[in-house]
């Protein structure tokens, strides 16, 4: 196995193979179904739907309540971020709902295929490009949760894979032309769906002032500033309209008058983010080793190993990702790769202070998709260099096969 030639530019005819085949094995690889006609997902599944419904009539709060809402001033507000409710928003009145259909369409599909464009672009090979893509989608917790996303549309797995979406759309634009608009719509809707992803404004800030190919500076700080002005502002207005202040995301009222939990009494006792969660957080996003069950059965002791429900650790279970340690001084000398590594490093930073760790969620981790397609896009074009395509081709086998089956 040898890495491919950075000089030879692949055919059309072997990228669209490639992109075939990674469409293809998405499609025979899920679990979920990808076709149930019929399907409208409404309040039931996603708070966020009703939102949508509620702008039709003019409101903002929720007809109903439902887990993991926020309750504030006697009435009811959905707190994620408002990408899913802006999507919503524009199919809402002709289904009642969003079908299953738009999910898969708008919301799963183009994961694999933004993934496979990314590598394509930093491996120079459809062969290699269609096999980091087949290790993300299958060999990192990005299956899970699409899986999730795909079967249920629950608004945590939802948010999660527009969130990819929007960073493999940033990161696809700042490895190639760099053009402010694409890569600005990239960090909205990472941001709008995820907003710790708004770490990454530092690669795009960074790419706007070296100035994109064949354009001016000046546009394209004009469209950096309207970036910041939605990815910024749209969040704070709601919180304004919502919960009276700006910086009121909402969250702490989704405890109001439900059943107290962990989580509930951490946030409580020390807030929503503290320095209090690190080292819990630290071990579940980076070790989070399976559990070891012990039980009686007929006067023998049985053991047998569950997955860890709290988070488990993504260096283990996708070790494509340790080539970050290997090349971490290559990956900082060079300005552009440095930027996306300090984004990265902020976004998983932050999560490390946060009240929650994910729970629960079997086997995975779905947090460390706010970062991990950034880790494994500075990793790529040296992954498959020589003899670490091996290294890399059994790294992937093991994690798709952890994701996919084990778990």
């Amino acid at each position: 196995m040898t890495s491919p030639s950075q000089t030879t530019r692949p055919s059309t005819r072997h990228v669209l193979l490639g992109a075939a085949a990674v469409l293809v094995l998405f499609v025979l690889l899920s679990e979920a179904k990808l076709w149930r006609p019929g399907e409208v997902f409404t309040i039931q599944e996603n708070i966020q739907i009703a939102e949508a419904q509620a702008w039709w009539e003019g409101r903002l709060d929720l007809p109903e309540r439902k887990w993991d809402s926020a309750l504030f001033n006697g009435r009811v507000y959905s707190h994620f971020p408002p990408m899913f409710s802006i999507l919503s928003a524009a199919v809402t009145p002709w289904f009642g709902g969003v079908p299953h259909w738009a999910v898969v369409l708008l919301i799963a599909l183009p994961v694999p295929l933004l993934a496979y464009t990314l590598f394509l672009r930093r491996a120079g090979s459809p062969m290699w490009a269609a096999l980091l893509a087949l290790g993300l989608l299958f060999g990192t917790s990005m299956y899970p949760v699409l899986e999730k996303t795909i079967r249920g549309a629950a608004p945590y797995n939802v948010n999660h894979t527009l969130g990819v979406v929007g960073l493999l759309i940033l990161l696809n634009e700042f490895y190639g032309l760099r053009r402010t608009w694409l890569m600005g719509a990239g960090l909205i809707v990472a941001a709008l769906s995820r907003q710790l992803t708004l770490a990454f404004a530092i690669p795009f800030a960074w790419a706007v002032l070296q100035g994109p190919q064949g354009r001016a500076v000046t546009g394209g700080l004009a469209a950096a500033a309207l970036t910041a002005v939605i990815a910024i502002g749209v969040p704070l207005t709601l919180n304004t309209l919502k919960f009276g202040n700006p910086l009121d995301s909402g969250y702490m009222h989704i405890y109001n008058d439900r059943p107290e939990d962990g989580f509930s009494r951490d946030a409580r006792a020390h807030g929503l983010f503290s320095a209090h969660f690190v080292p819990r957080n630290f071990y579940h996003a980076n070790i989070g080793l399976p559990k070891l069950h012990r039980i009686e059965i007929e006067g023998r002791t049985q053991s047998f190993i569950r997955p860890n429900i709290w988070g488990t650790g993504i260096w283990w279970t996708t070790p494509l990702l340790l080539w970050v340690f290997v090349d971490f001084r290559r990956l900082w000398r060079q300005p552009a790769d440095r930027m996306v590594l300090l984004g990265a490093v902020l976004a998983s930073t932050a999560l490390l202070f946060y009240h929650s760790t994910g729970y629960q969620q079997r086997g995975f981790n779905r947090y460390s998709l706010d970062y991990l397609p950034a880790l494994l896009a500075l990793v790529a074009p040296t992954c498959i260099a020589g003899w670490r395509a091996w290294v890399s081709a059994a790294m992937i086998g093991w994690s798709v096969v952890y994701f996919r089956w084990l778990i």
